[in-house]
């Protein structure tokens, strides 16, 4: 007797409150650092926002932090550095976003980054997620991995990667292609 299902694949449950968004709305999470590569995801993001009109912005910072003690000094240190992620998180914001008429929310998590995002990607049921990277080269992702590649390798949405812009030690094509109709 054979067994057709995948034991990796997740029930589906009938929900009838899903989607969460309004119709024609394309909310997109921000994944940030206080960085040049959270400034990078914000400001792309913040691009798609203005040019949708219906894009609600979920900006999230997660801190990272594998302990799970509950130990009293353990949530102290844990409420601390959010307290602390949630006021550069709000800063951070607002200095980008300005006077621009956005319409955005701020979370901070703790814990497993990729996880928080994905979780996060759920629950305001995203349809993009935008975040930054260094641009480092293939030989240090390979040694240290890294969080945006994690998250497009597993994501169950669109993502977009806001690279830096740096076409340095490249040369254009002296005569490029035409277009083709």
């Amino acid at each position: 007797m054979s067994n057709d299902m995948d034991p990796l694949d997740l029930p589906r449950i009938n929900r009838p409150d899903w989607p969460r968004h309004a119709p024609g709305a394309y909310p997109i999470l921000v994944c940030v650092q206080f960085d040049e590569t959270g400034h990078n995801a914000l400001t792309l993001a913040m691009r798609f926002a203005e040019a949708h009109r219906h894009a609600p912005l979920q900006i999230a910072h997660v801190v990272p932090d594998t302990s799970t003690s509950g130990r009293a000094a353990v949530t102290e240190r844990h409420t601390a550095r959010l307290e602390e992620a949630s006021k550069k998180l709000e800063e951070f914001v607002t200095s980008r976003v300005g006077e621009r008429p956005l319409e955005f929310k701020l979370h901070v998590r703790i814990g497993d980054v990729v996880q928080n995002v994905f979780q996060l990607a759920l629950d305001y049921d995203v349809e993009l997620i935008v975040v930054g990277t260094h641009g480092h080269s293939a030989v240090s992702r390979l040694a240290f991995g890294s969080v945006a590649q994690k998250i497009v390798e597993a994501a169950r949405c669109p993502v977009l990667i806001a690279a830096p812009r740096d076409f340095s030690g490249m040369e254009p094509t002296l005569i490029p292609d035409p277009p083709r109709p």
